[in-house]
């Protein structure tokens, strides 16, 4: 796993690259009580590199080894971020807070080639602009017992995400903790499948 640190906005940031090159790439969002690491400790970025699928993992601003930032939004910081690392139209993936942010990034900017949503937090600030998500390709993962983000809000996204589906990883609101294999599965094998890329 390759580490470094890039100027967002003034503020030193930190990601983790798979170091797999070329093609659509995968970024990686993490729960207000984890971090980029996170993806690593679960060997997520490693299973993506052994399948070719490049792929980076970034410390929300004061969380892991990012500096403290000046975003009052994290839709807002993945933006920039997105910009400073030159990444048009990513797959973005994200855990509760990291799901919030990329569901009001996608639903505010669209500029993202998929989703994959881990038990996102606060479904219901976003849930009235739910439609402008229109044909993009959408994971769900939810553990069965979630008690911060219940499953029921994978039904609602689903009502108005035409393009999504839902799978279900152990129990807990971070589920890969529970069965970290099946969901490196789960990630991969929606990244491999090539009826919904754009590219």
């Amino acid at each position: 796993m390759l580490n470094r640190f890039v100027d967002v906005r003034g503020r030193r940031i930190h990601c983790v690259s798979n170091g797999v090159e070329g093609g659509l790439r995968l970024v990686l969002l993490h729960g207000a009580r984890f971090s980029a690491e996170t993806w690593v400790r679960i060997g997520t970025l490693k299973y993506l590199a052994d399948r070719g699928i490049p792929s980076i993992a970034v410390d929300f601003p004061g969380y892991g080894k990012s500096e403290e930032g000046v975003w009052g939004d994290l839709s807002e910081f993945v933006r920039d971020f997105l910009d400073a690392m030159g990444l048009m139209e990513p797959v973005l993936l994200g855990a509760s807070m990291g799901g919030h942010a990329a569901l009001r990034y996608a639903t505010r900017y669209d500029h993202v080639s998929g989703l994959i949503l881990i038990g996102p937090a606060g479904v219901d600030d976003v849930v009235d602009e739910l439609g402008r998500l229109g044909e993009t390709p959408i994971l769900l993962i939810w553990g069965s017992r979630d008690s911060v983000s219940p499953i029921e809000n994978s039904e609602r996204i689903m009502r108005s995400a035409r393009n999504s589906r839902l799978e279900v990883v152990g129990s807990q609101h971070a589920c890969y903790l529970d069965d970290p294999k099946r969901f490196n599965e789960v990630v991969a094998g929606f990244l491999d499948d090539s009826k919904w890329s754009r590219n």
